[in-house]
């Protein structure tokens, strides 16, 4: 992502940060790595993320960040990590909603085109709003995802961390798709998972001027496709 588009985000938005609690100076310092890592890596890619990069972005000596880390890949995959378990802390939000519409009507009534079509624009709406919410707020977390989802063909050492972090992410897709598709709602669920995953992505180009429209045209397609 370029430099200026991101940094000119980031003014909007709250910085990268977790929840309180007492910890250890030690435990606080990593951390501070850890996320500062994750910023750099969204503003200069893999090759741009070194020890030196991190400890000036995160204001600290270069001493300290290599003696948390001295194997940067680690840190690197650390920051992976902690990024994969941020977005997972929220995985179910964009869908949630949703859901909850859906659980609301009878299961007859679904099965009605006019009550279908209803349903269809609604779920689209709420979804939608998620998702351009998701772009405007998250930037950092979806940039450093896409990232880290590229770099398996090169480091086949984070295979297991993105096969635990897109199942995750799949649970609410498949949950939303066996209301319409009880043979097999995983392939759908697959489907809009990647649709909506790269729409996102899609817009990280253009935060300034967000392609609304595109976004809430194509997630109704796909709903009138699943549904």
């Amino acid at each position: 992502m370029p430099i200026e588009e991101l940094s000119s985000l980031k003014l909007a938005q709250q910085k990268i940060s977790l929840p309180v609690k007492k910890r250890s100076k030690g435990e606080i310092t990593r951390e501070k790595i850890l996320i500062a890592a994750i910023e750099v890596l969204a503003l200069n890619g893999i090759k741009g993320t070194t020890h030196r990069a991190i400890a000036s972005h995160a204001d600290l000596q270069l001493s300290l960040t290599t003696y948390y880390f001295k194997d940067i890949q680690e840190l690197i995959y650390q920051a992976f990590k902690l990024n994969s378990n941020r977005i997972l802390s929220r995985s179910d939000t964009i869908l949630k909603d949703s859901i909850l519409a859906i659980t609301k009507i009878d299961k007859n009534e679904r099965r009605k085109k006019a009550v279908k079509e209803k349903l269809c624009q609604q779920l689209s709406e709420i979804t939608a709003k998620h998702l351009i919410a998701n772009i405007k707020h998250q930037a950092i977390s979806l940039a450093v995802e896409q990232l880290m989802l590229t770099e398996i063909q090169v480091t086949p050492e984070l295979k297991s961390l993105i096969q635990t972090h897109e199942l995750a992410q799949l649970a609410p897709f498949e949950q939303l798709c066996r209301f319409f598709n009880k043979v097999n709602p995983e392939l759908d669920a697959r489907i809009m998972y990647t649709q909506f995953t790269q729409l996102q992505y899609g817009q990280l180009t253009t935060l300034i001027n967000i392609d609304s429209k595109l976004i809430r045209q194509t997630i109704h397609r796909i709903f009138t496709w699943v549904m």
